[in-house]
This record gives C-alpha cells, structure tokens and sequence, in this order.
C-alpha cells in the first residue's frame, strides 16, 4: 500500500493513500459546514463513506464519485460518525441513490432520523469567531439536516463496518465514533480533531461532556495514526502523530 501524500487538498477531493479518499470544499467552505470533510474507503465487498459532507443534494460527494470512475451504487455502507449537520447534509440523497445501509450509535440515530433535535451548542467562547454563525445557528434550530433512516443502529466499541474498526469516543456527542482502518494506520475521527480554522482538538463549546471529550483525544493521540481524516478542515496525511500529540498534555 502507498504511503500517504502530502499534495493539497482540491474540491471536490483527493486520495490521501491508496484507497483513501477525502472529500469537501476547498472554497467558500465556511457556508458549507465549516469546511466539513467526508471520506471514502475502498473496501473488498465496494466503497465505505464515512459522513456525507453539509449539501443536501451531496454534489461534491457524487461529483467526486464521478472523477474516479464509481458511481453512487458503489457505496457498500454509510457510516456516520455524529449527528450534526455538517456530517448529515447529503445523507437522505446518497441513501436513496446507493442504497447502502446506514450506520450509527444509538444515541445518534433518533437525530439522523429526524425524531429528535441534536443538543445546542454553546453561545461561549466568541473565538475563533468564524465559529459564531454556527453557534447561533444551533442555538436557533436553524439548517436542520434532511431526516434518513438509519438501517444499523448498533455500532459500539468493536463494532465493524466492513474492514472498519468501531471506535466510540464520547464527549463531543453521547453516540460519537470514529473509524479505523489498517490496523489504526488511517483514523476517521471527524470532531474529535480539526484543523479549520486552525488545528485543535475539536471546536471550543461544542462538545456536550468536555471530560469525556478530553480522554477520548487522549485516546486518539495514543494510537498514532498515520493519517488522521478530520472533521473540519484538511486531512492530516504528514507527520500526524506527532501534530496530534500536540493537542493533549
């Protein structure tokens, strides 16, 4: 397998490594979630999509799709790390076109499904202050996703999704998950790590239990990925372990 690439990131998307694939905005991306990233994974039984980005209609997801020669019924599962928004968006339509069972916690599906509404997150810490519109936004109810069905409702800590390896990383929500890949060679942590605005272990006041949230990063920084497919902003494909370590003390 090839090692990681370091070229800059580019709407709709890049392949990190062989058989990795991360996707998302480039421009214009703080009205798209924050600069919210998906992933794709190439997989033995087809390919496994790791959160659906913020649109509704998930073109960059399907545009991305497109340029690589696949096609929507190409996607074996759907797995979702959270429910908010930014993870959600394209949820419902890339659903209807796989149809790809989708998989979440527990704690996350009554949201996916539209049954009840996420937490809000807090109106404190003002910074960074590209963060502001998002934190009002939740505060108010405002953009919420299109409800789907989730078809697994029972991943938990040693779950699997296909080759993917559940991890559940409580704080940022009850339900939060990430995905591991290759013997924790690649992790698929969404918000447990972002670097837009700036890299950090989450986003300051978003999380529902920041103790939890705290030893959950703990957790993360002691795997030592090689490649850590973020939530927000840029993928970390170069020297991961040691930027993450960077992130607890």
């Amino acid at each position: 397998m090839e090692g990681a690439r370091t070229r800059p990131f580019r709407e709709p998307g890049v392949e990190l490594l062989e058989g990795v694939h991360a996707m998302g905005p480039s421009s214009r991306g703080m009205n798209q979630g924050g600069y919210s990233r998906a992933y794709l994974l190439e997989d033995d039984d087809g390919l496994i999509l790791v959160d659906t980005l913020w649109d509704d209609d998930a073109h960059l997801i399907l545009e991305y799709l497109w340029s690589i020669g696949r096609i929507p019924a190409d996607i074996a599962h759907i797995a979702i790390t959270h429910a908010h928004r930014s993870h959600l968006g394209g949820l419902a339509t890339l659903r209807a076109l796989s149809g790809a069972p989708v998989h979440s916690h527990a704690a996350e599906a009554p949201i996916i499904e539209g049954r009840r509404a996420a937490a809000k997150v807090s109106l404190w810490p003002p910074l960074p202050v590209q963060l502001v519109p998002f934190r009002i936004a939740s505060q108010l109810g405002l953009q919420p996703h299109v409800p789907c069905d989730v078809d697994d409702k029972g991943l938990v800590e040693g779950s699997a999704v296909g080759s993917l390896k559940v991890l559940h990383l409580p704080g940022h929500t009850a339900g939060n998950l990430a995905f591991s890949w290759d013997g924790d060679r690649v992790l698929a942590v969404a918000d447990m790590v972002v670097t837009w605005p700036q890299l950090g272990g989450g986003w300051p006041g978003f999380n529902q239990d920041d103790a939890a949230f705290r030893e959950s990063l703990r957790r993360v920084v002691a795997l030592e990925p090689e490649v850590v497919c973020t939530g927000h902003g840029d993928p970390i494909a170069a020297d991961a372990a040691e930027r993450i370590a960077t992130l607890v003390s």
